[in-house]
């Protein structure tokens, strides 16, 4: 059965919805431990809810390897240490407004204190205090204590004169630039003088709110003018109303909803709200975004560098809903290029070499001896995110506007330089590496890291394929005989040549069925999960998730299920902030473990995959619920409704500028124009794109022109302008 009415396949039929209160995470008391606290943030700035630190993009203090996140104090963090009398506090994240809550009530009063970091205002963070009495209560004091810690030891913070009534400004430089050539990075900061004490009259009804700003900027002007800019918003209200405006116009453009399951609901919010919560969702021209960090942007887990976590864990489920945020992530590697390029030349090599950890300079800030040496695989992670984006947004503009040519190219280039030819194999190597199994190293002809170079070679003649430029032969030889693991007789990837069944840290050589995405028959995917689970005891977070896709792929339903569901031994009550183990140690808050668990729902329960000829849906039930949506999946200018139940699968093109057809497990083909859906039986099924961008670039009144024929029954021709773009494609109603 199916229909392709958008009546007909409405969301009433399926009577799944997201429910309010899978929005908010509430809890009567604080959290038992204070790195638990809930982050904030909008790209630019972020800090913990009740926190003292307040970190800003970009902003490190210390040379090279001593390179951190430079502390600014929070002078906007505002504490309700003393009550009148007993009453009840409530703490909550209402994270589809962006938004921490504390409310405290006893008869006749009711005070609200919200914090939040202004989601389009990005400078900007607000605390705000409401008062709210219904005239019967006595006169109260209200004590407010200023949590903005002690003094930064990262930045000479020096207070100034402002001009601007019942404010301070201070402002200053990091103590010590992470290069000689990146300086010293300065940093200003406005922010309201809060009283320290508020006075509630006694026997008169009540409804006030004190608000209170703060910004943060590189800039004295960019600081100013956007603290006033925030002043006139609380003069015309509008300062919350444009805040939750913008939250919510980021979650309508893509999230992902689970239905049946409060808890799993929430947890995939939660996981996406972190990590939007640490992106920009506008383009930065004035000052760079440097990148998504292992534990956000309110955190200074890992010193606040960027590391292969943003490319490979975090970047594909963001992908997948926000292209334009992908292109944001896929910049900032971009931007570092020059840096890269550097880095190789002064390490002997050719082409660019990306650094383990980085941070504003984008040369090699990463405190440890060994991954700084060995730890080369990143270069490859950035190439498979570079394709991934090409492949799923169809961007033409990207090849004009950036130097992504240059970096694909660059990044080639290295593994040429970094893998050796042996005579006797008649095969390039390369030695002397860590893999992402950590604990063993230095090795030889690491099974991922080789593939990701192939990868690497091969991404050059995608490229080049598309946009029409030629690729060195060098590059198509190395990627053939670059040496790939593989036993013959245990028909499994060893981690490494002369691996002999060690402990693991982390998912390693299982990466290549996903994210890598390499061809492999069941047997030897089944294996190497079989192999690898028995060697990896604890691992951090995204480790399960990886199993659970492949344990997916393979059929394995049951151990698919254990290792989906151990994800959340790392989720920690009550406002679902992940640790880097599961017994609570490691990074706070540890968003490569949450993108981690959102692949694991995208690219394992919903079998999503990225192909160079379209994208494949396979979904599969999640166990535990009824239900669940993709929301504005975004592919080849398009913005796709993917529904999942029981039974079905729903297809909506909710908008866009491509035709799409929609090829079925049994070979036939349906059409599906803008604003149309498609409700089969639950199948894999490949959203091609007909008409895309690339095919109409030389049409210049391609909208206006567009005209789909009908011959017969079946055989449809599309008219592109004066050209016919695809020809024949056969359509089978059902």
């Amino acid at each position: 059965m199916s229909c392709i009415n958008t009546l007909q396949c409405s969301d009433s039929n399926f009577k799944n919805t997201a429910k309010d209160n899978d929005w908010k995470l509430c809890s009567d008391s604080p959290p038992k431990d204070k790195r638990m606290w809930p982050s904030l943030g909008n790209g630019h700035v972020g800090f913990a809810a009740q926190g003292d630190t307040i970190y800003m993009n970009g902003l490190y203090n210390g040379n090279g390897t001593t390179s951190t996140r430079a502390r600014i104090p929070a002078f906007i963090s505002v504490l309700l240490v003393a009550t009148p009398e007993p009453g009840k506090k409530t703490y909550c994240l209402d994270m589809k407004q962006g938004i921490f809550v504390v409310t405290y009530t006893i008869d006749h009063l009711k005070i609200e204190l919200k914090t939040f970091a202004h989601r389009n205002q990005t400078r900007l963070l607000v605390t705000q205090i409401s008062i709210i009495t219904d005239g019967l209560q006595p006169a109260i004091q209200i004590p407010l204590y200023i949590n903005h810690g002690m003094p930064s030891d990262g930045i000479n913070l020096i207070n100034k004169t402002s001009d601007i009534p019942h404010t301070r400004y201070t402002s200053g430089k990091t103590k010590e630039a992470e290069t000689p050539e990146s300086g010293h990075t300065p940093v200003h900061v406005y922010y309201s003088v809060i009283p320290t004490m508020i006075m509630v009259k006694g026997g008169s009804i009540i409804n006030k709110t004190n608000v209170f700003l703060m910004s943060v900027s590189p800039f004295q002007h960019d600081a100013r003018a956007s603290y006033i800019k925030g002043l006139r918003m609380i003069k015309n209200d509008t300062l919350e109303s444009t805040h939750v405006k913008a939250w919510n116009n980021l979650w309508n453009s893509g999230k992902i909803d689970i239905y049946g399951n409060k808890s799993l609901a929430s947890l995939t919010y939660s996981s996406l709200y972190y990590i939007y919560s640490a992106l920009p969702t506008t383009e930065e021209l004035t000052w760079p975004f440097v990148g998504l960090s292992p534990s956000d942007l309110a955190h200074n887990g890992y010193n606040g560098h960027v590391f292969w976590d943003q490319d490979t864990w975090m970047y594909p489920p963001i992908l997948l809903l926000h292209n334009n945020l992908a292109r944001t992530l896929i910049k900032t590697r971009l931007r570092t290029l020059d840096s890269a390029i550097d880095y190789a030349r002064l390490l002997g090599m050719n082409g660019a070499r990306y650094p383990w950890e980085s941070a504003l300079s984008g040369y090699d800030v990463t405190p440890s001896e060994d991954c700084r040496k060995y730890e080369i695989h990143v270069n490859g992670d950035i190439a498979v995110a570079i394709q991934q984006y090409l492949m799923i947004s169809n961007d033409n503009q990207i090849h004009f506007t950036t130097k992504l040519k240059s970096a694909i190219f660059a990044l080639a280039d290295y593994w040429i330089s970094r893998s050796t030819f042996n005579v006797s194999r008649d095969k390039y190597e390369i030695l002397d590496v860590m893999p992402p199994d950590e604990w063993n190293f230095p090795v030889n002809n690491s099974v991922y890291t080789n593939y990701v170079a192939k990868k690497t070679l091969q991404l050059a003649g995608y490229y080049c394929k598309r946009m029409g430029c030629v690729v060195p032969s060098i590059y198509n030889t190395v990627a053939d005989k670059l040496v790939i693991p593989f036993d013959s007789r245990l028909q499994y990837h060893p981690e490494y040549e002369g691996y002999n069944n060690v402990t693991v840290k982390q998912a390693d050589a299982i990466l290549l069925g996903w994210p890598l995405d390499m061809k492999m028959s069941l047997t030897v995917r089944k294996n190497d999960l079989d192999i690898y689970s028995k060697v990896t005891p604890a691992g951090p977070a995204m480790s399960w998730g990886m199993f659970a896709i492949g344990w997916l792929d393979v059929g394995k339903y049951e151990k698919a299920t254990i290792s989906f569901y151990k994800q959340q031994e790392n989720r920690k009550d009550p406002f679902n902030m992940w640790t880097e183990n599961s017994d609570g140690t490691g990074a706070t808050n540890f968003i490569t473990g949450m993108g981690g668990y959102l692949q694991s729902v995208v690219f394992g329960y919903a079998g999503v995959r990225i192909r160079k000829h379209g994208l494949i849906i396979n979904c599969q039930q999640i166990p535990y619920t009824t239900g669940y949506r993709l929301k504005n999946v975004d592919y080849h200018g398009n913005s796709i409704d993917i529904v999942c139940n029981h039974d079905n699968i729903t297809l909506t093109i909710i908008e866009g500028s491509t035709l799409m057809s929609v090829l079925l497990a049994n070979n036939k083909t349906i059409l599906l124009l803008n604003g149309s859906t498609l409700r089969i039986k639950r199948q894999k099924v490949t959203i091609m794109p007909i008409c895309s961008q690339s095919n109409l670039m030389r049409s210049e009144n391609t909208e206006k022109n567009i005209n789909i024929k009908l011959f017969g029954r079946f055989i449809v021709v599309l008219v592109i302008g004066s050209q016919i773009c695809v020809g024949f494609l056969i359509m089978k109603l059902f």
